[in-house]
């Protein structure tokens, strides 16, 4: 359910928006040539290795690091979690993966499917893994979080006792292709799991503080609604909503001092990195750096009363982020890495207090869907195409 008679003067523009082409920064390439085994990028710190350390992976969109060296991977659109060995071996999809939303119809580029995949911070003890996807329902679809065990047995592996931590409330499913959001942080001191919901390809909803689309939320690891959540001194907002206004939150990071930050995709430019506060307004539609895909504008600028302003702009099409905390690259420590798909490059974001004070793009050739931290302080990375990588970057001594 859409309130858009609480929205004045949204009503008119989001139906312009909706009719809007599907044109998405994070839409899908042709297969590119094949990368080297191994080959080096620049970089302002120096040479940097890169090693694929596997192919074949089909359209992957999120990545989780295994205690053991191995990999963890989601496909979106066949909806498969894959183990990539130590080796570089692909498992067969792990067994047990609920049924996930497709969108077919006449939206070619559809955004549905498995997207995020993160550890439980005690996986080394109860081999728990959490996924987020697009679900289907009788509304069409919704964004859904699911928590199981990570079984393996005689060369095969398969989800048990899985359980649905959070679905996306009723009133607010439908069966848009696009803008489902998808990305999950976990805050172990807080015991808290953020997930971003995009707007659903409808601006409304992001100003709409009883929906949870275009929304960043928290609730604890066993999914209720987090007790320190906004909602305890706003009686109009969602339970579970952290800050609302956002328009496709594609990259959730935590900070050294467990602050989160969100990585977005504008329209036609204006892609943002914002520091999320508690209750913060990101301020989508009103605040946007680019005009619509029908080159309409959109918004009154950068900035509004009572809402976030951007912290950084740039058209890169941002998917997957990581604060760096690693030993080998030292010159990185406390440094924003946010993978680009538009730019086919790793952004290094040097961050001074609550901005972004610097940018550097590490050219890679190939549309960065995640970025994660290895326990040696190697970066991986997975490639958005129907062949998709998992990259491994080192330092060159």
């Amino acid at each position: 359910m859409i309130r858009s008679a609480a929205l004045p003067g949204l009503a008119l523009l989001a139906a312009a928006w909706s009719a809007a082409p599907a044109i998405a920064q994070g839409e899908e390439s042709q297969n590119p040539p094949p990368l080297p085994a191994t080959s080096t990028v620049n970089s302002q710190s120096g040479p940097i290795r890169v090693d694929v350390i596997a192919r074949g992976l089909v359209h992957p969109w999120g990545l989780a690091l295994l205690p053991d060296g191995r990999a963890l991977v989601t496909e979106r659109n066949d909806g498969r979690p894959r183990i990539v060995g130590r080796d570089g071996r692909l498992s067969a999809p792990v067994a047990g993966m609920p049924p996930v939303f497709r969108f077919v119809g006449i939206t070619p580029r559809s955004q549905s499917g498995l997207f995020d995949i993160k550890l439980h911070p005690n996986f080394a003890r109860n081999r728990q893994i959490y996924l987020s996807f697009s679900a289907p329902t009788e509304r069409g679809a919704s964004v859904r979080v699911v928590r199981a065990r990570l079984a393996e047995a005689g060369g095969s592996s398969r989800l048990e006792n899985l359980q649905t931590v959070f679905e996306m409330q009723e009133d607010d499913q439908d069966s848009s292709g696009l803008h489902f959001g998808g990305r999950m942080a976990i805050a172990p001191r807080d015991n808290a799991l953020f997930l971003s919901i995009g707007d659903r390809r409808n601006i409304s909803r992001s100003q709409d503080k009883e929906d949870q689309a275009g929304s960043i939320l928290r609730m604890t690891l066993d999914g209720q609604a987090h007790s320190a959540n906004p909602s305890r001194r706003d009686a109009g907002t969602n339970n579970f909503i952290f800050a609302s206004g956002s328009r496709n939150s594609q990259a959730l990071a935590l900070d050294a001092e467990g602050r989160l930050w969100s990585i977005e995709h504008g329209p036609q430019g204006g892609d943002r990195v914002d520091l999320v506060r508690p209750g913060v307004n990101l301020g989508w539609p009103f605040i946007s750096a680019g005009p619509d895909y029908s080159d309409a504008p959109i918004g009154v600028g950068t900035s509004r009363q009572g809402m976030q302003s951007h912290v950084f702009e740039e058209t890169v099409a941002p998917s997957g982020a990581i604060f760096y905390r690693g030993a080998m690259f030292p010159a990185w420590s406390g440094n924003l890495l946010v993978g680009g798909l538009a730019i086919e490059s790793l952004m290094r974001l040097t961050i001074q207090g609550e901005r972004v004070a610097g940018v550097e793009k590490i050219d890679i050739g190939r549309r960065i869907r995640d970025v994660e931290l290895a326990a040696d302080g190697s970066i991986w990375l997975i490639t958005e195409h129907e062949d998709g990588e998992l990259l491994r970057l080192t330092r060159v001594r």
